[in-house]
């Protein structure tokens, strides 16, 4: 073996042995009551789901760690003692850490998940470089799972291996601001401040989820003429890019548009608030596009290569039109702005997200506190 490769295998080997020394002298130390936001969705803060808990937590002792992968190993001493001191562990997405960690007696984690409803599959019941049994360990120690409606309890159960019981519809907090119309209107005066190209204009917002192989996130070209798309949109219309978090390269790369803007810095829920239609493939984005009013349009090139499969019936059951060819894309937004399938909205929003009322946060804040002393 390669003294290169021993080294880094024996680097390995003393920093696995460290973590789990520190692993078992925090395991020994006092529980906190206090509150523990743990997220890899952002670096330096919470998005909207846990942040909305955060703050109605008010009068409660909270500490963040918010990093999105891979964590440096300097940091990894510091999630594993709050992990293992703190009352209540809030997260919005994989909590990997306990895989390899068994909580105390008394402690508990709340899984906020940071998608609305039942759309694409995930955890067990996605493709993913986990073994099942360790897949299932990233779950199983949940106290509660919050979720946006009756209907879909049951698939999150299915997806992370625990019992129904577990599953409660309380509703999704992020999306209480979009259902406060005093708020959005704030919202949009703000992010119109910011971009007054977009005022007065019929805004198109583009949110394609990420793309992955193997389980591994990967590159996404949309096949999209940007030249062509620009010219085919008329001044009155705004075609507005929003990719996913994990989704690093622009699509527009260093080139500029008069009809398309690249607004991936800004919060979804905002762009949201200012949109006339989305556009999107297999994002959950749809739910909070249907909760602000605009109707959808599903841009699929890549729909015959997609790994992932969904808990619905795709397209037939999607509430909008499918389109698989980008320069299709002019004539249908505008036909669906015209024209949009109200009733299929109507149904969709019922089934997915009944439990989405303008008070999912403090009903989420509220279980949070009985579990603290």
């Amino acid at each position: 073996m390669p003294l290169r490769k021993l080294l880094s295998l024996g680097k390995k080997w003393v920093l696995e042995r460290c973590n789990l020394m520190l692993r078992a002298v925090f395991s020994r130390l006092p529980i906190r009551n206090h509150v523990f936001f743990y997220t890899i969705r952002a670096d330096g803060k919470l998005l909207e789901n846990s942040k909305c808990v955060y703050d109605a937590l008010e009068g409660v002792e909270k500490v963040v760690v918010a990093r999105m992968l891979p964590h440096p190993v300097l940091l990894k001493p510091k999630i594993y003692y709050h992990l293992l001191t703190s009352r209540v562990i809030v997260t919005d997405d994989y909590l990997r850490y306990l895989r390899h960690t068994q909580l105390r007696e008394g402690q508990k984690v709340v899984q906020i998940w940071h998608a609305c409803g039942a759309f694409k599959r995930f955890g067990l019941d996605a493709p993913s470089l986990l073994s099942p049994q360790e897949e299932k360990r990233t779950h199983s120690q949940y106290a509660a799972v919050c979720v946006s409606s009756e209907q879909v309890r049951p698939y999150y159960a299915q997806a992370f291996g625990i019992g129904m019981d577990k599953v409660q519809a309380l509703g999704t907090p992020r999306t209480d601001a979009l259902l406060n119309e005093k708020t959005c209107h704030a919202m949009r005066e703000e992010l119109l401040r910011r971009h007054p190209e977009m005022r007065g204009k019929q805004i198109y917002l583009y949110t394609p989820t990420f793309r992955e192989k193997d389980g591994k996130p990967c590159y996404y070209d949309p096949q999209i003429e940007w030249d062509a798309l620009d010219s085919a949109l008329t001044d009155g219309e705004l075609f507005v890019i929003r990719r996913h978090p994990i989704m690093k390269d622009s699509y527009l790369g260093n080139k500029s548009f008069r009809h398309i803007v690249d607004c991936t810095d800004e919060p979804t829920s905002q762009l949201l608030t200012a949109a006339s239609l989305v556009v999107t493939d297999y994002s959950s984005v749809i739910f909070d596009a249907i909760l602000c009013g605009a109707p959808l349009v599903f841009y699929c090139p890549d729909f015959d290569a997609y790994e992932r499969n969904f808990y619905l019936d795709y397209p037939q059951d999607l509430p909008g039109p499918t389109v698989f060819q980008a320069q299709e894309l002019p004539e249908v937004m505008r036909s669906v702005c015209q024209n949009p399938p109200l009733e299929k909205l109507s149904a969709f929003r019922s089934a997915q997200l009944g439990a989405c009322d303008g008070h999912a946060a403090q009903r989420v804040a509220q279980l949070v506190r009985s579990y603290l002393d």
